[in-house]
């Protein structure tokens, strides 16, 4: 396999995680603001996962971004 269509698809592996984690984060915010008067230990293990969510979406983004900007240089 080509160098070039190796990292074509390691971008549609990212994106595909990508959109996993998008749809999660905002599963977790409707059922957050549809369960807002939970305990506190939910609560805070919810918006733990928000973050966490958060900046994992944050790196998988940047890393998707590298391999685009890395396909100019082939």
């Amino acid at each position: 396999m080509a160098k070039i269509d190796l990292i074509k698809e390691k971008i549609n592996y990212l994106k595909v995680w990508l959109g996993i984690s998008v749809v999660t984060l905002i599963s977790l915010l409707g059922w957050l603001s549809s369960n807002f008067a939970l305990s506190t230990i939910r609560l805070i293990l919810s918006f733990l996962g928000l973050v966490w969510l958060v900046i994992s979406i944050h790196f998988l983004n940047k890393s998707i971004l590298i391999k685009i900007n890395s396909l100019e240089e082939l």
